[in-house]
């Protein structure tokens, strides 16, 4: 889900993403985020997120401010099985990248035929939790 050599350095007042540095006391740009977002594959396709070709996250689907980033996403399909998941591995991500930032991830109004629940199952603490450490002992993420 995240390509092996996407390593994440967090220092006192810098954070490094994909060789981009970002400091924390500045505020980051949805471009920022995107990238950030770059590791992130598609449980189904071997490719990231971010790919033009499959439309998931764009930058005009990021919003940033002071304390917090919201992303909103589009799945592959309006009744993709791995739209939750790849909701997930998006807020695993940005947790990791912006450790202090609230994060919010959600699906696109209207892209699923199953938002309600794909919301639930990406901002719904419990679930989420329980999936990552699923995940974590998969050796997934």
């Amino acid at each position: 889900m995240l390509r092996d050599n996407d390593n994440i350095s967090s220092h006192r007042l810098l954070t490094v993403v994909h060789g981009l540095v970002v400091s924390e006391s500045q505020m980051t740009t949805p471009a920022e985020v995107f990238e950030a977002l770059v590791p992130v594959m598609d449980p189904e396709h071997p490719v990231s997120i971010t790919d033009p070709r499959m439309g998931i996250v764009t930058t005009d689907l990021i919003e940033v401010t002071n304390k917090s980033i919201s992303v909103q996403f589009k799945p592959t399909a309006p009744y993709c099985p791995m739209g939750g998941l790849i909701g997930v591995l998006i807020r695993h991500r940005l947790e990791q990248v912006y450790p202090k930032t609230k994060i919010s991830v959600t699906v696109l109004p209207g892209t699923h035929a199953q938002e309600t629940a794909v919301n639930s199952m990406i901002n719904d603490d419990a679930r989420y939790n329980s999936i990552i450490g699923q995940l974590k002992a998969r050796k997934m993420i």
